[in-house]
């Protein structure tokens, strides 16, 4: 499991990859979670050979953490992890599309294919 953590008393946050989630922990209480799916691109896709595509499906955080910067802080770490395995990121998330929009510095990591999924999937 990789982990780090802020200040005292932040959240501290982990990527659980057997649950395939980055999780943000108070202590023992899970507070937030990012669950993703990881892929093999394709053949054909426009990918280079080996590049693998973590879709960050869902962002949850408990409803009494809400607003505290819990999820901001789950998404960027989940982005510098995936920018560090050398992955591309398919935000299918709501959230994470929008703070990626927000932070243009992680754009770079965004899949980019002749064929980027459409609102009908294909």
């Amino acid at each position: 499991m990789d982990e780090t953590s802020a200040e005292p008393g932040a959240v501290r946050l982990v990527h659980n990859a057997d649950r395939d989630r980055y999780e943000a922990l108070d202590g023992d209480e899970v507070v937030a979670v990012l669950a993703h799916e990881d892929e093999d691109p394709p053949d054909g896709d426009g990918l280079a050979v080996g590049v693998r595509l973590r879709d960050l499906r869902s962002t949850v955080v408990a409803p009494e953490r809400s607003g505290a910067g819990i999820g901001s802080a789950i998404v960027r770490f989940a982005l510098d992890d995936i920018r560090g395995l050398g992955m591309t990121v398919r935000p299918t998330c709501w959230f994470v599309r929008g703070w990626i929009q927000r932070h243009r510095e992680y754009a770079d990591l965004l899949e980019t294919t002749a064929h980027q999924r459409d609102g009908d999937g294909r």
